[in-house]
């Protein structure tokens, strides 16, 4: 029976944690609890709805009424975008051999970039 036990206990043990990346653990419950809120009746999608206006009109009132507003699905992908915005198509990142651009986006800005 003690042996049954601290098993069990060993499978509690919280979590171990690393910045590996922003898909490889769960959200804050405020989150769960938005997308429950949205998931609700018929809407369109992709931007026709009223979750992204107010997003956009959030992310307007912060930068200015000029803003344009792209989202991006995960942190890969926002990467690439704002490198695409910083540089030009002949430009490179200098950075360590240890740096998550280079370790863990897996070739995605070279790819994409060019």
């Amino acid at each position: 029976m003690t042996y049954a036990i601290s098993a069990r206990l060993a499978e509690l043990r919280a979590p171990e944690r690393w910045f590996g990346s922003d898909n490889q653990s769960g959200v804050f419950p405020e989150v769960i609890e938005a997308m429950a809120a949205a998931n609700t009746g018929h809407v369109v999608a992709y931007g026709d709805d009223p979750w992204t206006q107010r997003a956009v009109a959030a992310f307007r009132d912060l930068f200015g009424a000029e803003s344009d507003v792209y989202f991006a699905w995960n942190g890969s992908g926002s990467n690439v975008v704002a490198l695409q915005a910083l540089l030009p198509k002949y430009g490179a990142v200098i950075c360590t051999e240890a740096a998550h651009i280079a370790v863990d986006e897996t070739g995605a800005p070279e790819r994409i970039t060019g």
